[in-house]
């Protein structure tokens, strides 16, 4: 968590406007804080300001130890930020080299080996960072990971809605768009962790989360596996999940004022499908809604 991000939702939480999920990710920032986390702060700076919030707390229970303590946090906002600002420049060079960002700015799928030789397949206008602890986060856009077993160091995947994927040694998708987040897996199990609680995957099994529910449905691990070499196979999609096809298949942006999320479509889109075709066999298929295309210039509308 940056500066900025702590800086609001420890304001927020301090007016009592905090969601759940805003709440989750001010827990793990304690857990850090509690354990003495390099990947916070520096272990000195730390401990100063674990020092200063203990300082406000009597004696708590485990059950309140947390909320008080962002209640003492957001109360020492300003020695907290102060704190960070006094970091010496060095420090942050070095803290900021603990993570790697990549970007896949293609719409071709790009492979990465990270440093404990698992290897990712990062999807079309996908970003991601990573460190050298097996700790990734998806910032946005589709990736599936193969995973290296390593039972002494979970291998953890999390996204910006607060959704964290744990796993040991399997291989998954995981994939956030628009504040929906979705996890599918192909070999092993992983664990789910989202504001619904945790979810156990094994093979053949998605999840996807967003603000309002939370649904476990079946797919076929031979669906997920042809995205890694080029082939998209969508099943009773959603029109939101054909437009994000197109945007990483061409890497074509659709607009439309329809509903996104009505639509059941069936398709296999080839690695060499042109365009054209795609859209003239969805116009033939679709219904509920009817859907027409428009592309001129790079541009696709949906009526």
């Amino acid at each position: 968590m940056d500066k900025k991000d702590l800086t609001s939702l420890l304001q927020k939480y301090q007016q009592g406007n905090c969601t759940k999920e805003e709440e989750k990710l001010l827990f793990d920032w304690l857990d850090a804080l509690a354990t003495d986390a390099t990947d916070v702060a520096p272990a000195a700076d730390m401990e100063n300001i674990r020092h200063a919030i203990m300082q406000e707390i009597p004696v708590l229970s485990e059950k309140r130890k947390r909320y008080n303590w962002l209640k003492a946090a957001a109360a020492l906002l300003p020695l907290i930020v102060g704190t960070y600002l006094l970091w010496p420049r060095q420090q942050k060079s070095q803290l900021a080299a603990n993570w790697q960002t990549i970007s896949n700015t293609s719409h071709h799928i790009r492979k990465v080996c990270l440093p404990d030789s698992s290897v990712v397949y990062l999807g079309a206008y996908s970003t991601l960072q990573y460190n050298s602890t097996r700790k990734v986060i998806l910032k946005e856009g589709k990736a599936f990971f193969d995973v290296r077993t390593n039972p002494a160091q979970p291998f953890i995947v999390s996204d910006a809605s607060g959704v964290r994927t744990t796993v040991l040694g399997t291989s998954f998708i995981a994939e956030y768009h628009n504040k929906v987040s979705r996890v599918a897996v192909a070999t092993g199990k992983v664990s789910v962790q989202s504001s619904g609680g945790k979810t156990i995957l094994e093979p053949n099994q998605r999840i996807t989360c967003n603000k309002s529910s939370i649904q476990t449905e079946f797919v076929a691990a031979a669906d997920l596996l042809a995205w890694t070499r080029g082939v998209t196979i969508l099943r009773n999609a959603s029109l939101n999940d054909l437009m994000l096809a197109i945007r990483e298949h061409y890497g074509v942006t659709a607009t439309t004022r329809l509903d996104t999320r009505k639509g059941s479509y069936n398709l296999r889109i080839a690695d060499n499908m042109p365009l054209p075709a795609l859209l003239e066999v969805v116009e033939k298929i679709s219904y509920k809604p009817k859907v027409h295309f428009k592309l001129q210039h790079d541009q696709l509308s949906i009526e």
